[in-house]
């Protein structure tokens, strides 16, 4: 038999349909020659149907620790993370906005979504490979040589990212938030109830000097049974059984740690809000310590009026969680992706510099 014929007779016996990969072969087999004719044929149409278009599995095994490029005096955001071996990116762009600015420090601190939708300009996820590492080219402004993008893959646009915000705030004055009056959280994740011993519109949890004296917090507690609890702090006119001291209260929170009717503040002797190297000779002669301050000292009573509060500081952490939702990109089937982790780190004066 001619090849032609043998061509003419296997289309005479089956049915040929194309698919997405490749071709579903329907026959009915009238010998053995033809059978072992068509199976060649087909081994060659699925081998050529094999093509660099297919959706292959990817594993997105990054750290999931964020890295952040730009501020708010930018014109955008750049969150990333990367990895090597082999070398990839993921990257998120994002406008600069007040709105995206509240991402990093969130007005409030419930914890409620937000959500960005990538419009395949302004906003855009990319997942990227490399022949060398990623951080060679990401945020650099002078590229280092030698690193290039072997592959761009962006979502397509309408893939949602949800940014999910909570912060701590933290004095860190050595007593932990939960001892000192912070109360109850509100929906809101403010603290409504929160004490603020000295008045000073700033709340104790978040006040380096609690009783505005000029010592900071943390050079005045002490933890005598070491137990983490500071409510049996160092009480300088306690221990000296002074009959007209505020016997509960501890220096921490006491602005006349000495009982004797003179300010802390106002027993800095040379104003310069260093009250430690203050020493009334006169009252110390004699005495087992006589390096003691004035301002522990309850027989020193003079008034040197000092009405400037030290500036303190305190220190807000933002926890940012990013989650890739309903993500379309090539190669990649998201459903969703944890992007990652962003910590923002922020530091807050008071009173705030004029």
């Amino acid at each position: 038999m001619s090849i032609f014929k043998t061509i003419r007779a296997a289309y005479q016996n089956y049915l040929l349909i194309p698919t997405v990969k490749g071709l579903i072969l329907l026959f009915l087999f009238k010998n053995d020659v033809m059978r072992n004719l068509i199976y060649i044929c087909l081994i060659g149409l699925i081998a050529l149907s094999c093509d660099d278009g297919d959706i292959f599995e990817v594993e997105l095994l990054f750290d999931q620790e964020l890295t952040l490029c730009g501020d708010e005096n930018s014109s955008e955001y750049l969150l990333y993370d990367t990895k090597l071996d082999p070398s990839e990116s993921l990257t998120l762009v994002f406008p600069v906005s007040a709105a995206n600015t509240a991402i990093f420090n969130p007005l409030d601190n419930s914890g409620e979504p937000y959500t960005l939708v990538v419009n395949g300009s302004t906003i855009a996820f990319n997942y990227r490979t490399y022949n060398g590492d990623p951080e060679n080219l990401i945020c650099q402004i002078i590229p280092e040589p030698g690193t290039t993008i072997t592959n761009d893959y962006p979502a397509a646009s309408g893939a949602q990212i949800e940014f999910t915000s909570i912060y701590e705030d933290d004095d860190n004055d050595g007593v932990p938030s939960d001892q000192e009056g912070r109360g109850a959280q509100a929906a809101d994740g403010s603290y409504p109830d929160a004490i603020d011993t000295d008045g000073d519109g700033l709340a104790d949890y978040l006040d380096a000097d609690d009783d505005n004296d000029n010592v900071l917090t943390i050079n005045e507690i002490t933890d005598p049974n070491d137990d983490g609890d500071f409510s049996d702090s160092l009480n300088t006119d306690l221990d000296l059984e002074i009959a007209n001291g505020d016997d509960p209260k501890p220096n921490y929170l006491d602005n006349d740690d000495d009982g004797d009717g003179v300010i802390t503040r106002y027993e800095d002797e040379d104003l310069d809000n260093n009250l430690t190297d203050d020493i009334d000779e006169n009252t110390t002669l004699g005495m087992e310590n006589p390096a003691v301050p004035r301002y522990l000292d309850s027989e020193a009573n003079e008034v040197f009026v000092n009405d400037t509060i030290v500036a303190t500081t305190y220190t807000r952490t933002v926890n940012i969680s990013v989650n890739v939702l309903q993500a379309n990109i090539d190669i990649i089937n998201i459903s969703p992706l944890f992007f990652g982790t962003y910590t923002n780190n922020i530091t807050f004066t008071y009173p705030e510099p004029e």
